[in-house]
């Protein structure tokens, strides 16, 4: 039986992988500037070989909502437009290539809103202004569409069964 060389791999705290991470960025941008900054001196050994110390988790705890300067991120945009897609296109207001009649399927338009809805609440607080603005306005625009495809197939609905609405309403035919 051939003999494997087994390797024990653990992984570090999170959180101080994270903090070297930043002062590495932080002195790679002080490079840039030609600026040395506070602490340099003192870290001359690379972090990897660095003993590790005690996480500083009040910066950390302190700092959960992203920078108001943060660029919106392409590929959560991408993902969210991916979403509304899906969804108009199980609302009937896209249609595939070479498909003549559009087909409409409430339920999963319902499903991919409400996976858009649970983006939005697993995401709140930690996206950029306008990450959070495009899943807002993206949000309220499915919910509307899906709002007024549900009226239209209920108005349908009661005009296949013979109800005329006017009566419900108690209306005067006109």
């Amino acid at each position: 039986m051939p003999e494997f060389n087994t390797r024990k791999i653990v992984d570090e705290d999170w959180k101080a992988r994270v903090q070297r991470e930043k002062e590495q960025a932080q002195l790679k941008a002080a490079e840039a500037e030609g600026v040395a900054p506070p602490g340099a001196a003192a870290e001359s050994v690379p972090a990897e070989a660095a003993p590790e110390k005690a996480p500083d988790t009040s910066a950390a705890n302190e700092q959960q909502k992203p920078p108001a300067e943060t660029p919106a991120n392409p590929a959560f945009e991408g993902l969210v437009s991916m979403l509304a897609t899906q969804a108009m296109y199980c609302l009937g207001l896209l249609g595939a290539q070479g498909q003549g009649q559009v087909v409409v399927n409430l339920e999963q338009a319902r499903e991919v809103i409400d996976m858009v809805v649970v983006l939005r609440e697993k995401t709140r607080g930690n996206l950029a202004p306008q990450e959070d603005a495009v899943l807002t306005e993206t949000l309220a625009e499915l919910q509307r569409l899906f709002a007024a495809r549900m009226q239209q197939a209920q108005q349908q609905a009661m005009q296949d069964a013979g109800i005329n609405q006017q009566d419900l309403r108690n209306e005067p035919p006109q």
